[in-house]
């Protein structure tokens, strides 16, 4: 401590004797940014020109993503680290909404299914809207921690006033309740930042002194009167990034919900007051922040454009040495951000208590903000809250920090509405309810239907967590589900054609689940189940005579299973990784009772297998990802005494969505091995391109005797067969948009096409 301290002290002489005769008498520069969502990112470029020809920076306002890159330069941030943190994976989350996959906790979190819509009701909020339509449409868990991460250590230092950070900082919120704009002088840094660029509709507000603030942009987007005001500066440089007067593009949404909130509210600079630098920006949108360097690149052009008018103007030089001594030595009293207490308020009782205990869980005397990171992506990855705003309070008499958490929790009750839209049989409605507890033990439980022409299910779970070393939970499973396969496949519903194959099962399973990680979870559990097929013995039979075979299997079952799962989006992934090993053991009886023939078979049997699956995606740049994945099963299984209840019975590899489609007895078997390659380009952030290739191999080949009906394996690893898909896939904010083609070598020129919308998660099956 004793050594920081003279270090800090030797800075600050140095810093002085280099800085006296460039600071006094100088001119003092003030900057103004304005907002206009990622085209802000311009300003980065205006700062870094400004500092390599040593024009000072003694004053900041900012509105909007110009108070974010005001309050990042004015807590030390250099041009360079700004833009390496715009253009890092964090930022990313953070400005979309999404949840880093490497940061929620999976264990916690629910089996994915086919639901658009869900909102939860009850007696908290069931009579209000806003219960039901979203108060932003970027999800705001992820920027409320980066806030804090961001900002907090800064708001201690400068003990809350702005003027006593590195650059004294001003900016501008919104308060629309009483019509008027709010300037941002104290408090809390990140608050501050946070509600001037709140742009409506778009990200959640936030509460200031028990006030809904929003974008400073709606009543002052360009804030040279508080630069004014406030700083009285001998010299102002404004740069503007809004939007041009022509008017919104017709075919952007945000450009024309910017250009009605952002009206008539941008001061002129005049030349007498110093120098307004205007950026055209047109071609980019609000929230194009992947374009980062681009548009930074403007703006670091035209300020060096402009260079000899603000070099004549401003005489005034800061050197690079001196710059950056004054940075260190305010950087140097920033304090590290330590916790020693947390306290939860939002919710009962007994909730908030639940929250504190995943933050001290274990805890030392102290933590830190990595610590606080894990807790806190904990707490919000079962989805049981709809906010959880974390602030650091800071305490100079010891320099450690209180961790305040504001829960908004959500009603119990939850009901959720989807599905899935094909052009072939799969197409399918989903609905769901739910209801949940949040506490030591919490309880979930919850029931599922999807309802279709070719596939049925109903399925029921509940959930009570333990309060153990290790995270655990205790769950049952009760499933009905049945999936039929038709002759032929044709657009949408079809109506009275008849069924080629049915298969049905009915099972509950009883299983107990630990947590192995943040991004992993393993379960061990009994079950028994009731399986029954109904099939012809040829699809070229007179359907209207004929009947079909049945078998049916009583089954019991021990079950253990790990799953790892850091992929960045439930469906469509082009980073992370997905490894899932299931080993089950079986044992019970069939019944096999051909049609029209004396002929019942039915015999003990029990076999355990063993899968793998392991699917990567590696992303090479920002266009470029490919995708690798290995699936394999090896089991003991004997052969029924018939080729088509062996080959019905059989596991199928089915890779993509359209698979699902058809019964394929060439990609069915009891042990097989598959390796897939997928490239991928992302045409957007919301685009991609997607390329699969697909190799499967059995390790023997269920073979049908043609005399009499009777299955026999073939020879190992004799009969690869071969899939491969291209597909178009627009993911839209509640589901996705696919357009594909697939081929199959099995039957001989199998080309299929075809387009959906949804995601295709079906009920979990008793076998895999």
């Amino acid at each position: 401590m004793k050594h920081r301290i003279i270090q800090l002290f030797l800075c600050v002489i140095i810093a002085l004797s280099v800085c006296a005769e460039e600071v006094s008498s100088r001119q003092s520069v003030g900057l103004v940014l304005s907002g206009g969502g990622a085209k802000g990112i311009a300003h980065i470029g205006v700062i870094k020109a400004l500092e390599e020809n040593d024009i000072p920076i003694d004053y900041i306002a900012g509105t909007s993503m110009g108070a974010i890159v005001g309050g990042l330069y004015s807590a030390g941030y250099t041009p360079d680290e700004m833009l390496e943190l715009i253009q890092s994976p964090d930022f990313a989350h953070w400005s979309t909404g999404q949840i880093d996959e490497k940061l929620t906790y999976y264990f916690a979190k629910d089996d994915p299914t086919p639901v658009l819509m869900k909102f939860n009701i009850g007696d908290k909020d069931s009579t209000r809207v806003n219960s039901i339509l979203p108060q932003g449409l970027i999800n705001p868990l992820p920027m409320n921690f980066a806030f804090m991460e961001l900002f907090s250590a800064y708001t201690a230092q400068c003990g809350g006033d702005f003027d006593n950070l590195y650059v004294p900082f001003r900016c501008v919120a919104s308060d629309v309740t009483h019509k008027r704009k709010v300037v941002c002088r104290d408090g809390d840094l990140g608050d501050a930042i946070r509600a001037s660029m709140t742009f409506p509709v778009v990200f959640y507000p936030i509460e200031i002194n028990g006030v809904l603030m929003f974008d400073g942009g709606i009543y002052d987007n360009f804030p040279v009167d508080v630069m004014k005001e406030d700083f009285a500066p001998s010299i102002i440089i404004g740069v503007d990034v809004s939007s041009p007067e022509s008017g919104p593009k017709a075919n952007d949404v945000m450009d024309q919900l910017e250009d009605m909130i952002m009206q008539g509210n941008t001061v002129a600079l005049s030349d007498e007051d110093g120098i307004y630098m205007r950026l055209n920006l047109e071609r980019f949108g609000l929230l194009d922040f992947p374009k980062a360097k681009e548009i930074y690149q403007v703006g670091y052009n035209r300020a060096v454009e402009m260079m000899d008018t603000i070099s004549t103007r401003i005489k005034s030089r800061v050197s690079l040495k001196s710059r950056e001594l004054q940075r260190n030595v305010f950087k140097a009293k920033t304090p590290y951000v330590l916790f020693d207490k947390v306290d939860a308020n939002g919710g009962s009782k007994s909730q908030n208590d639940y929250i504190e205990y995943l933050f001290t869980k274990g805890k030392t005397d102290t933590f830190g903000l990595e610590r606080a990171k894990d807790a806190y992506y904990r707490a919000i990855s079962p989805g049981k809250l709809s906010n959880l705003i974390p602030h650091a309070l800071y305490d100079d008499k010891d320099g450690l920090f209180a961790l305040d958490l504001n829960a908004r929790v959500k009603d119990s009750y939850r009901i959720g509405f989807g599905g899935y839209i094909s052009s072939s049989t799969n197409s399918m409605l989903f609905m769901s309810g739910g209801y949940n507890t949040l506490s030591f033990n919490s309880f979930d439980a919850s029931l599922n239907a999807w309802i279709g022409q070719s596939y049925m299910a109903g399925e029921m779970n509940a959930k009570m967590y333990m309060r153990s070393a290790v995270p655990s939970y205790l769950k049952l499973q009760v499933v009905a589900s049945r999936h039929k396969f038709y002759e032929s496949e044709n657009l949408f519903y079809e109506e009275n054609m008849p069924t080629f194959i049915t298969n049905s099962e009915v099972y509950a399973r009883l299983s107990y689940c630990l947590a192995a990680g943040r991004s992993g979870k393993f379960d061990i559990g009994v079950g028994y189940g009731y399986l029954y097929d109904r099939f012809y013995q040829s699809d070229v039979l007179d359907f209207a005579t004929s009947e079909r075979d049945k078998c049916s299997y009583n089954l019991g079952q021990i079950r253990a299973e790990y799953e790892y799962n850091t992929l960045n989006a439930i469906a469509y992934p082009t980073s992370g990784a997905f490894y899932n090993v299931t080993a089950i053991g079986a044992l019970g009886k069939y019944d096999y009772n051909p049609a029209n023939v004396d002929a019942k078979i039915d015999d003990n049997q029990s076999w355990g297998q063993i899968s793998l699956q392991a699917e990567n995606y590696f992303p090479m740049g920002n266009v470029f990802s490919l995708g690798t994945s290995l699936n394999a099963l090896a089991s003991t299984k004997k052969l029924i005494d018939n080729y088509y209840a062996s080959i019905v019975q059989a596991p199928a590899y089915n890779p993509t969505e359209s698979s699902y489609n058809a019964f394929n007895p060439a990609f069915r078997a009891n042990s097989f091995v598959a390796a897939s390659i997928k490239p991928i380009i992302k045409i957007g952030s919301n685009l991609q391109l997607r390329c699969e290739a697909h190799c499967f191999v059995p390790m023997r080949k269920i073979v049908e005797n043609n005399e009499n009906f009777k299955p026999y394996y073939g020879r190992w690893f004799s009969d690869p067969e071969f899939m491969g898909e291209v597909s178009l896939v627009l993911n839209l904010p509640f589901a996705s948009l696919r357009a594909y083609s697939n081929y199959m070598s099995y039957p001989s020129d199998n080309w299929n096409f075809g387009f959906s919308l949804g995601h295709f998660f079906i009920a979990d099956k008793f076998l895999k």
